[in-house]
Formats: structure tokens, C-alpha cells, sequence
């Protein structure tokens, strides 16, 4: 039996407890976690109550995972908005209105999640009651506990490789599908940090065909494929390295489809808001602006689904993902 030291939970609601008592003393307390990177923590226990409330019927889990989920989608608006106000003051193209739209828009969202924060006390040591619910599921990170988590695992993957099939491939909308799938994507890598070494890689004994497709210099090199050592006395999942590697170079690639489209729809809302054309003018002028072919939505969904249906289709790295 693991020691009651080992608890992938109360690692992270450690880590964001003492952003959120640092955050208390703060005039900005959101803008304060969010140049702190409070988003980290919350990802990784959104991914665990995620993970846990497909796996175990216990209500913490989902009751948790919404709240968890509220406050890093607030974070994640005032990253956007704030990324692109950064971006694009070095664009001389970019009017003094439109960057005040980002300004106006991000300081919105910062206000919001301040709100939250005080409304929902998470900065009263709100994660007290989660850390002393937890108590009350009682694990033993033993053989049966890791085939439950290893069941939703599978059962995520076949969702998405399902999705996937039922659009054959041929994607035609940004948010509702290749943003959406890249979400569950990513979900699969998070676990796997989230989870403190309950996720370990093994290298096949086979040389896999796509190995210098997707074996680059970033994917090997990139911290998030490190993962955490195997805790003593407790049993594993085993994701096999080439195809979570693949995973990674896929999620990355998907992530820059992702940025190209977010800014453009971003800038073109913008420019429709601010000035008296249409939303198709909007888009084009906002695609010329960012260096983009008018036809970048369209150029988007074309690559997404080509690489998708490669990695996913051809490959098949998700059906290798996980050891059985």
C-alpha cells in the first residue's frame, strides 16, 4: 500500500492554495495568478477530476471539476485577449481602436474572474473543503484503481477516434470541431503530467514507420514529455513513448492551426464591431492584416484534416497510445 504521502490531487491543490494565499494580498489578484501561471495548477486538477469522474461515481469529482473548469476558462480568456493586444501592437496595420477593443476585452475578463474569486472565496482557502472531501475517497493506488482510470482512458480515445470517423475526416468548422478535438487531444497529454508518475512511457521493441514525421527537435525536448517518476508501490499505466510522442507533435501542429484561426476570428470581430462593413470585409481585411490568405479559414480546416486523419487514420498513434 502507497504511502498517504502520495496524492496526485492534494500536489497540485498545494501548489494553487499557495497561489491563491499569495493572490489574497494582491490589489489584482487575477492578474496577479495569471502572470503566476495559476492556470498550470487548475489544468492539472481539472484533468484529474475529469479523469476521476469518468472513472469513479463519486460527486466531488464533477461538482469539482466544474468549478475547477469555470475558473481557468476565465484565465484562459484573459490570456487571448492579452496575448493578442501584445502581438498585435507591433503590426502597424492595427488601429489604436482595435487595440483598445483587446485592452477593454481583457481588462472585462479580469474583472470577471476577480468577481469569481471573491464571489466563490476561492481566495478564503476554498481548497480546504476540497482537500478534506477528498479524504473521504479512500485509494489505494493498486491494480483495480489503475484499470478504472485505464477504462475511461480507452473510452476517451474511442470517442474522439469516433468523432473523427463520422466526419470522415473532412472538418468544417474551427470551434466545434478541430479547436474541440485538439481539447480532447491535449486532455490525454495533461493526464499524464497530472497524474505524478501513475503514467509511465515504455518504448516499443518495435521502430515505428512515422518515427521522423513526428520526432522532432521540439517534441523530444519538450518538458511536458518528461514525465513524473513511478511512485513506490503503486501500479502504473503504460503509454507507449513513439505514439505519445506522435501525440504531442500532433497537439503542437493542431496548436498553431489553432492560433492563426483564433487571430483572425479574434481581429476580424473586432474590425466589425469598430468599423461599417461587412463580416466577410471584416474577415478579409483582418486576414490581410495578419499576412493571411483570404482564404485562411478555409486553408485551416483542409490542414487540420489532412494531418489528422494522417496521424489518426494512417498511423493510428492513439490505437497504440496506451499498453494494454
Amino acid at each position: 500500500m502507497v504511502g498517504k504521502e502520495f496524492n496526485p490531487f492534494l500536489f497540485y491543490s498545494k501548489q494553487l492554495q499557495t497561489l491563491l494565499t499569495e493572490a489574497s494580498k494582491q490589489k489584482n489578484p487575477a492578474l496577479w495568478l495569471y502572470a503566476n501561471d495559476a492556470r498550470t495548477p487548475l489544468f492539472m486538477l481539472e484533468g484529474l477530476t475529469r479523469l476521476h469522474k469518468k472513472a469513479f461515481d463519486e460527486k466531488i469529482f464533477d461538482k469539482w471539476n466544474k468549478r475547477f473548469k469555470k475558473l481557468e476558462d476565465l484565465f484562459g480568456e484573459i490570456d487571448q485577449y492579452l496575448v493578442l493586444e501584445t502581438e498585435l501592437k507591433t503590426n502597424k496595420k492595427v488601429t489604436t481602436e482595435v487595440l483598445k477593443y483587446f485592452n477593454v476585452n481583457a481588462n472585462n475578463f479580469i474583472n470577471k474572474c476577480n468577481q469569481r474569486l471573491s464571489e466563490k472565496e476561492w481566495l478564503n482557502k476554498k481548497l480546504i473543503s476540497f482537500d478534506e472531501k477528498l479524504g473521504e475517497f479512500n485509494v489505494d493506488y493498486n491494480k483495480e484503481y489503475i484499470e478504472e482510470l485505464t477504462f475511461s482512458l480507452i473510452d476517451e480515445i474511442d470517442a474522439i477516434l469516433s468523432f473523427c470517423v463520422e466526419c470522415d475526416y473532412q472538418f468544417t468548422k474551427l470551434e466545434e470541431q478541430v479547436h474541440e478535438l485538439r481539447r480532447k487531444l491535449r486532455w490525454l497529454s495533461i493526464y499524464a503530467q497530472a497524474l505524478q508518475g501513475l503514467i509511465q512511457l515504455k518504448k516499443s521493441t518495435k521502430k515505428s514507420k512515422y518515427h521522423l514525421n513526428y520526432f522532432t527537435k521540439d517534441v523530444l525536448n519538450s518538458p511536458y514529455n518528461k514525465l513524473p517518476s513511478k511512485p513506490e508501490n503503486t501500479a502504473i499505466i503504460e503509454f507507449d513513448t513513439n505514439s505519445f510522442f506522435a501525440l504531442s507533435w500532433l497537439i503542437k501542429e493542431l496548436g498553431k492551426l489553432k492560433d492563426d484561426g483564433l487571430k483572425t476570428e479574434k481581429l476580424s470581430h473586432a474590425i466589425f464591431i469598430l468599423e461599417d462593413i461587412t463580416e466577410l470585409q471584416a474577415k478579409e481585411k483582418a486576414s490581410v492584416i495578419l499576412g493571411f490568405k483570404k482564404t485562411v479559414e478555409a486553408d485551416i480546416l483542409k490542414q487540420a484534416s489532412e494531418i489528422l486523419k494522417v496521424a489518426l487514420s494512417k498511423d493510428k498513434i492513439l490505437d497504440t497510445l496506451v499498453i494494454s
